[in-house]
This record gives C-alpha cells, structure tokens and sequence, in this order.
C-alpha cells in the first residue's frame, strides 16, 4: 500500500492548513515529531518549523529549528525546506540523547525486564516462565549489549549458538557448578528440539524488543526483523500414557504429589491453572471445576467424571473458600518446579518413559478421542479457542472411514514358521 504523502511536504499543501497556534505534527521517526505552526499573528510571513521529542527519562521537550519556505527561498540555516526540516530534527534529537545528562542507552537486559515488568501488569500468565527463559538463554550472551549495537549476524550467531550449547539440566541450589549435557547434533529429533527451544526463546526476545520500539524506546527494528526463526521445529511427537500406565503411575505417587497428577490426569488442565485453583472454584453441585484464568485469556468450566468428583470432593471438605485446592508438601499453593524432582523419581518407579507434567494433558486429550469424543469437544474441554491444535495432536488416534477401510482391504501378512510368509484377509481370498 503506497505511503501517503504528508501534508507538509508542500507549500501548497502547508498553505491549505488553517491558521492555528496549535501546530500540525508529523512522525519522522520513533520518538521524533516534525512540527509546523503558522499562527494568528503571522500573516505573510509563512510558518515555523517545531521539533519535538522526549529525554531518555521521559520528559518532553520542543525546539524551534527555523522558518519554512512559504514566502521566501531555503538558505539551509534559518530557513527551511521540508526535507532539510526533518534532517535538523533529527540531528536535533540525536544531540538530545547524547548530552551528558542523557540516560545509558538501553541495552537489551533493560528491555527485557521492562517488557515482562509491562505484560505482567497487563495480566501476563507465563511470568515466571519468561524470566527463566531470559535468564537462562539471553541475558547470559547479549544481557549487557546495547540494543542500538545489535545486528543481524550478532543475533543469529546467538540463536544458532542455542542449538549447540550444552542443555543444562537440573542442579542443586548450593552447587558450585551448573550440570549439562552435550547435544548430539547428529541425532535430528534433538536437534529439533534445540532448534525449538531457541525458537521459542527468539520470540521472546523479539517481542521485548519489538516493545521497546513501539514505545520509543529505540529507533530501529530491522536487526531482529529481519532474522527469522528455524522452519520445521513444531513436529513433536506427542506422548501419552495409555489407562494401565496412568495408573502404575499413580500407584507410584503418594500425599499431595498423587492428588496433583490425578487432578491432572482427570481434567486435562495445565500445572499454571491447577496451582490457581481456588476451593471455591470447584461445583460440587455441577460436578465441574472452574479454570477462570487459562493460556489464552479465556475461563472455561471443566466438567468431572466419577473419581474426578471424588478426587474434588476429598480436597475441598470443610476448607476455606480462598484455600488453594490442590496444596504442595508444605500446604501452600504449588509453585513452578516444585514438583519435578518427585514427578520424575515416580516416573523411574513405574518405569514409565520420561514425560513432562503437562504431557498428562495429552493423556486426557488421547483418552477423550479415542473413546469418541468429537474434537470441537476436545478443544473446548482443553481451553483451545478452536480445533487446530486438537485435529494436529490427536486427529489421527480418531475412529475415521479411512483407517477402517486401510485395515480391511490393505495386504495383510503372516509370517509362518522358516520365513513362509502367507496372505491373510482379503488378498487371500482373492487369489484363493
């Protein structure tokens, strides 16, 4: 779409304007205005160039660069042209942020901070999430780096610097030295996994920057713009535990780490919304319990089968109604990470393969598809705004016409005894 001319630009178009001591502003740049006032008592005598901008600690400030061409020729200096107008507010605002009483430049730590501090006030659900990511894979590397520094090959060297790097693994508080593991690179789904990680780190990066430009902060995006994330990381493959491995697992589990897996495993709903819940957010009388806080801003009310029911029922007698529901080792709400280290010693007693606590989610999700449950049905109960990420996971665990129809008529063989191999089914028959 062509950019529209601005109305400064002309004489014409400037003498057109009416006569106000108010000015007509233009945006030339983040943070940069380009003004133009011919007021009441300058008749004939054309109008006056403005700049205005703020400081780095966010006071405004205005100048006058000079007279406009309306009635007399540009000489550069104390009359101008438009072009030579927006050259001197820049150079204007460029001195302005250089002065000695500037503040430091931004750099990207700042930014980061000041993004999660500003999306956390707007209700931002991943908070903890965000800082972990950010101290773990970006303040390390470019934390102190100024973001007017940043470029283009000092970022992907940085996200491609991800992907080899050793993954950290858990370590203990008093540790001296942080644990990790080499990446083999030669083996693709963990390197799809890698590229995943930085993937989702880049994005966080970019969204603070992208912040910080869009409030003015910086002047340009084209460094983070122009880098894109790696293509054809979000094929995981989905893990899940089938009934019997659900319950060794439970089995394995005792006290308020039990109570946290069966919750999860009979609701489908994140670790974020099963440490919000409230004793009052569970209807005895409806049998549901209610997430008013999900991913995506959207509160739903899940309902319960039988021992969901119960499993409520027991947590919630004689408790208050402010109470969290489901409580850690130490009576308190859950936090993050809290749980992990027992989650996974449960998992090696059951020996189960190694799962994440929001992978039980795809063990509800499976169960509901599999027994028949229509995937609208799916996704409304799992808090998705629509089918998309239900039909990728679990479309195909569906009962469908195509796959009844591949299993009856698709060859289907049998190995005898010494390598004799035979035809089963409908070929056998046909050659019969």
């Amino acid at each position: 779409m062509p950019r529209r001319r601005s109305v400064l630009a002309s004489r014409t178009s400037r003498a057109e304007l009416p006569v106000s001591d108010a000015p007509e502003w233009e945006l030339i740049g983040p943070g940069i205005r380009l003004g133009y006032r011919r007021g009441r008592g300058t008749r004939g005598q054309g109008g006056s160039w403005l700049a205005a901008s703020r400081k780095p600690s966010g006071e405004r400030v205005q100048t006058k660069l000079g007279q406009a061409d309306d009635v007399s020729a540009a000489d550069g200096t104390s009359t101008l042209t438009h072009e030579q107008a927006r050259d001197a507010a820049r150079a204007w605002v460029k001195s302005l942020r250089s002065a000695p009483d500037a503040q430091p430049a931004l750099t990207i730590a700042d930014a980061v901070e000041r993004y999660i501090e500003a999306r956390a006030t707007e209700g931002m659900k991943a908070v903890y999430d965000a800082r972990s990511r950010a101290r773990v894979h970006i303040l390390p590397k470019l934390g102190p780096v100024r973001v007017a520094d940043l470029t283009l090959d000092k970022l992907r060297r940085w996200r491609d610097g991800m992907v080899t790097a050793p993954k950290r693994l858990r370590t203990g508080r008093t540790a001296t030295k942080v644990n990790t593991r080499d990446v083999d690179v030669t083996d693709p789904e963990a390197l799809r996994r890698r590229r995943d990680t930085a993937n989702r780190t880049l994005t966080l990066l970019k969204a603070a920057l992208n912040w910080a430009f869009q409030h003015q902060l910086v002047e340009n995006d084209r460094a983070w713009r122009l880098l894109k994330p790696f293509r054809d990381t979000g094929s995981a493959r989905v893990r899940f535990l089938d009934a019997a491995e659900q319950q060794r697992l439970l089995n394995t589990t005792e006290g308020p780490l039990r109570d946290l897996v069966a919750a999860a495993l009979m609701t489908g709903a994140r670790f974020g919304e099963l440490s919000r819940l409230a004793v009052r957010d569970f209807d005895r009388a409806n049998g549901t319990v209610f997430v008013e806080r999900s991913k995506n801003g959207r509160a739903r009310h899940i309902p319960l089968t039988a021992g969901g029911l119960a499993l409520f029922e027991r947590l919630a007698m004689g408790r208050d109604p402010r109470a969290p529901l489901l409580r850690g080792e130490g009576g308190e709400a859950w936090k993050p990470a809290q749980y992990q280290r027992a989650f996974k010693a449960a998992l090696d007693r059951a020996k189960l393969e190694s799962i994440t606590l929001h992978e039980l989610r795809h063990s509800y999700a499976s169960a509901m598809v599999r027994n028949g449950a229509p995937l609208i049905v799916v996704a409304e109960a799992l808090g998705h705004s629509g089918t998309r990420m239900a039909e990728k996971h679990y479309a195909h665990l569906a009962p469908s016409y195509v796959a009844d129809t591949i299993r009856r008529t698709a060859p289907d063989l049998s190995l005898g005894g010494e390598g004799v191999v035979r035809l089963v089914g409908p070929l056998a028959r046909a050659t019969a």
